[in-house]
């Protein structure tokens, strides 16, 4: 391999893994600390196939962990990439487990939004989406809205190894 590859990949390797030490950093400091924060937000913009099939998995730990500790915490989830087209009725993937957990994330309280603007794209509006999906205007916006309420805003990203 080139010398100009080796450190591309390197590159691309070091920034995945601490792409992800920072979500789990982020996760253990809401963790350790003693007051309760606000609520948490989590945003997801990812252009994989199968993009929930980790997604909601890890959504459903973290969600886990920090309601153990704070167990009327408010959460919320914003997709605005491609992922989010798998949560329209058309995609037919309801039956699919990784959209049944985000159905029941959705019944235990976590809000769960799909940017509005990016959907337009392809024609696609609230009605168009699965019961459990709020269609927010601009997923930039309503992001922006949970963090001017004091929500700790932690972006989802595929864990080691995971394409």
């Amino acid at each position: 391999m080139k010398p100009a590859r080796l450190a591309i990949c390197l590159l691309l390797v070091f920034s995945s893994l601490q792409a992800g030490d920072q979500v789990e950093n982020g996760l253990q400091r809401l963790l350790a600390g003693e007051q309760e924060p606000e609520g948490v937000v989590f945003e997801i913009i990812a252009w994989q196939d199968n993009t929930w099939d980790w997604a909601a998995p890890m959504l459903r730990a973290y969600v886990e962990r920090l309601r153990a500790k704070h167990p009327g915490l408010e959460v919320a989830l914003i997709s605005h990439g491609a992922e989010l087209f798998d949560l329209a009725r058309s995609a037919d993937l309801q039956d699919k487990p990784a959209i049944r957990e985000l159905a029941r994330l959705s019944a235990e309280g976590v809000e769960i939004h799909v940017c509005g603007e990016y959907a337009s794209w392809k024609r696609l509006g609230p009605t168009d989406f699965l019961d459990f999906v709020d269609v927010a205007a601009s997923g930039s916006a309503q992001l922006a809205d949970y963090v001017r309420l004091g929500y700790t805003h932690i972006k989802l990203e595929p864990a080691h190894g995971i394409d």
